[in-house]
């Protein structure tokens, strides 16, 4: 019966054969397709970074440019005020000189049989007349440094209330710590909301600032110490195979992190405390040395 079947068995061995060459090629097919839009891809990735570092370069062109501009544009106020001022002085000199001549003109168009009893009227009206606009000026000066004098302070309100937020929020991520597993999130370190604008930093943000960013590298350093000790307590686990080691070791290791924390805690809060006191000192003292130079600046 085998005999018998070669040629059926030939058929459909060809069959097979042909089947298995169709998908052949479509399976090369497949792959070469795909190796055009491998490289299709990658290219367009390799455009994309180029643009991506052609845009970083010129971002950077952009806030190197931003902040010379914004120099030369003090720079320039700067100048300009002093040119109003020299021009200000000047043409007060000019309308005294105008008055002077008009009033010498007038005087001697006068001749010498007029009594001189009201001379120099161009001169006392130029007189009135500067007197009001420097009463003026000085008002809006006053108005003007009263209204930055109120800024400044709403602004230093903002940045306390900012501190006083941090410092809280603080607080609460380390109740949140000493309550909960060491696996829970207490979100993110109080450097990642601390104030960075140049402007409104002091010495005591400064000095906040830098010993956030060293508790946070406690932190950090806190959380892979956690880490290999929990890899050390499973590796005696594994040794002794017993549970109670375990859960005992643990305990006192958790209760020996938490007092590091705690004392490195109360040292960064003590030290905090007495920059915040110098720093209110220094901030009183500041504030009448403003004051003092504000009122007798003019004098």
């Amino acid at each position: 019966q085998l005999l018998g079947n070669q040629d059926h068995i030939k058929v459909e061995l060809e069959t097979l054969k042909k089947t298995y060459d169709a998908q052949q090629q479509k399976l090369e097919e497949r792959v070469m397709a795909m190796g055009k839009e491998l490289q299709e891809a990658k290219g367009a990735i390799g455009d994309t970074q180029r643009k991506l570092v052609e845009q970083s370069a010129v971002l950077l062109t952009s806030q190197s440019q931003l902040q010379e501009v914004e120099a030369e544009n003090s720079r320039l106020q700067l100048r300009l005020k002093e040119l109003n001022e020299e021009y200000r002085s000047r043409l007060a000199q000019y309308i005294k000189d105008v008055a002077d001549y008009m009033d010498s003109k007038s005087s001697n168009t006068a001749g010498p049989s007029k009594a001189p009893a009201d001379h120099a009227p161009m001169k006392r009206f130029v007189d009135s007349m500067l007197k009001d606009i420097r009463a003026s000026y000085k008002s809006r000066e006053e108005q003007l440094a009263g209204a930055a004098r109120g800024y400044k302070k709403r602004l230093k309100n903002l940045v306390k209330k900012h501190e006083n937020l941090l410092i809280a929020y603080g607080l609460q991520r380390e109740q949140i710590r000493s309550l909960g597993s060491s696996n829970m999130d207490c979100g993110p370190a109080e450097l990642h909301f601390s104030i960075t604008d140049p402007e409104l930093l002091t010495n005591t943000t400064r000095e906040l600032n830098r010993l956030r960013e060293e508790k946070a590298k406690l932190e950090m350093q806190l959380q892979e110490l956690q880490k290999v000790v929990a890899g050390l307590l499973a590796f005696c686990r594994g040794e002794t195979g017993g549970q109670q080691l375990d859960e005992e070791g643990w305990a006192q290791v958790r209760k020996q992190l938490r007092e590091f924390a705690r004392t490195t805690q109360e040292d960064l809060e003590q030290e905090r405390s007495q920059l915040l006191t110098r720093a209110v000192v220094a901030e009183e003292q500041v504030s009448e040395l403003q004051e003092y130079t504000e009122k007798h600046l003019a004098r």
